[in-house]
């Protein structure tokens, strides 16, 4: 297929924006040239399909590494009762109820809303971190299902927590391994990936987290949040002597497959850590302005390497 007289975004080392510009990609979906459309109209196979773009934008798909597919529910809902003070009373009061209502069918619809929402803004790949503490086996194929009904791609994982108790951390980490093996096994699968999730330090027995670092394959990362708000910072010195990252290193969490979440109160040896183990940091702005947690220091973290 040929796309013609687009505003092509190429998000390439020029960051070029061309005017009336096309691209040509072959029947396996491979692109093999883009340029201005009088360049390459001359190049056309016999029989090519075209498509005229009229001006509209054609870019490169959006990544968004880091989402909650089942947080469709969470948007203009209403928590009864006095407003949180602070992120530790949102969870409690909104997130921890809310994944707990979840079963198969509003585990699915959930993903739908998400998938369509990002189809509709330009995002084709997305990684998910789903939770549904009375609903977690097989869950992870009920995402799955409405992934590959979307035609985008998605990384997903389990998320991983001690807060309702050890049989279900357990069955956390087994849900993660099941759909780890799922999608090694499916080598025609081009549509679908896992990472090992974990919910955050702040959640976490070191138990739990010697018991993933053991269970998990050497070659899947986890996907986690770190130091989101301040207090998850203070309950990992409190219980470890170490800041959120440290503690992570020391039970071999990072690494170059792995992605932390929001870094919002990260310190600088933290930063160093991410750096010296190629870990991803992942931010979410809209987030931490609705959770009010504050706003990480991005550009110095880019600039450190990060």
């Amino acid at each position: 297929m040929f796309i013609k007289n687009a505003a092509v975004i190429t998000f390439d080392d020029q960051d070029r924006i061309l005017e009336n510009g096309g691209v040509i990609f072959d029947e396996n979906g491979k692109i093999t040239k883009i340029g201005y459309s009088k360049d390459l109209e001359s190049s056309l196979q016999p029989n090519e399909e075209v498509l005229d773009a009229k001006g509209q934008y054609l870019m490169p798909g959006n990544i968004c590494a880091h989402t909650h597919f089942y947080g469709a529910y969470s948007r203009g809902m209403y928590i009864p009762g006095d407003a949180p003070n602070a992120f530790p009373e949102i969870l409690e009061k909104l997130w921890w109820k809310l994944d707990k209502s979840l079963d198969e069918e509003s585990t699915y619809y959930s993903s739908l809303i998400c998938l369509i929402d990002a189809i509709k803004h330009g995002t084709t790949t997305l990684f998910d971190h789903h939770a549904s503490p009375n609903f977690i086996k097989n869950s992870l194929d009920t995402v799955a299902k409405a992934v590959l009904e979307s035609g985008l791609r998605a990384s997903l994982c389990y998320e991983v927590t001690d807060r309702d108790g050890l049989p279900k951390a357990t069955e956390g980490i087994e849900e993660n391994l099941r759909f780890i093996k799922r999608i090694k096994d499916d080598r025609d699968n081009n549509f679908l990936s896992a990472t090992f999730g974990l919910h955050a330090s702040l959640t976490l027995s070191d138990d739990t987290l010697e018991a993933a670092r053991k269970k998990c394959p050497p070659d899947i990362g986890f996907h986690i949040h770190a130091a989101e708000h301040i207090v998850d910072e203070y309950n990992s010195i409190k219980k470890s002597g170490m800041r959120v990252v440290e503690r992570l290193n020391k039970f071999g969490i990072l690494g170059p497959k792995t992605i932390v979440a929001h870094g919002v109160h990260l310190d600088i040896c933290e930063v160093d850590l991410l750096v010296a183990s190629g870990t991803w940091l992942t931010h979410q702005p809209r987030s931490n302005m609705n959770n009010a947690v504050g706003l990480p220091d991005v550009e110095s973290m880019l600039s450190a390497g990060v």
